[in-house]
């Protein structure tokens, strides 16, 4: 009766496994496939605003430069300081980077004197010479409310 259970036990697992294996790799396949087409989709799109690129490969190498042709299984990817160029196929890349995005130190400093100067004029400009922009109430000692209509 054990040897019974047994068989039946390791023939459902064996059928089980030759069931779930080719699901699990599709399911796996899928996802390669979608993570792929993310990643033409974004090149293509790094490709038209001609921006500088860090790609990182599968074996960890990274290379640097601008994206100057994109093909259907593959970008190239040229290096500003060799003048190189590198054909990247779309499966091979990990990660991708634009570079230099952000604003440069100086134009931050020229936007904060920009809104210095701005806060500065504005506040020479409210207050008209000689007259405060604020009412004064002489009050002699009482509660009583000013009267501002002199």
């Amino acid at each position: 009766m054990f040897r019974r259970l047994l068989s039946l036990m390791l023939i459902s697992f064996l059928i089980q496994m030759i069931c779930i294996t080719p699901v699990l790799a599709a399911v796996q396949t899928d996802k390669e496939t979608q993570r792929i087409a993310k990643m033409k989709e974004r090149i293509g799109v790094i490709h038209l605003e001609k921006k500088r690129v860090i790609i990182t490969r599968r074996d960890g190498t990274k290379m640097q430069g601008q994206i100057s042709e994109v093909n259907e299984s593959s970008f190239i990817i040229k290096d500003e300081q060799t003048r190189a160029t590198s054909e990247v196929k779309y499966d091979d890349a990990t990660q991708i980077k634009t570079k230099g995005n952000g604003l440069s130190t100086s134009t931050k400093v020229l936007i904060g004197v920009g809104i210095a100067v701005a806060a500065v004029v504005l506040l020479v400009t409210i207050k008209p010479l000689g007259k405060s922009p604020f009412p004064k109430c002489n009050a002699d000692q009482s509660n009583a409310p000013c009267d501002n209509s002199r």
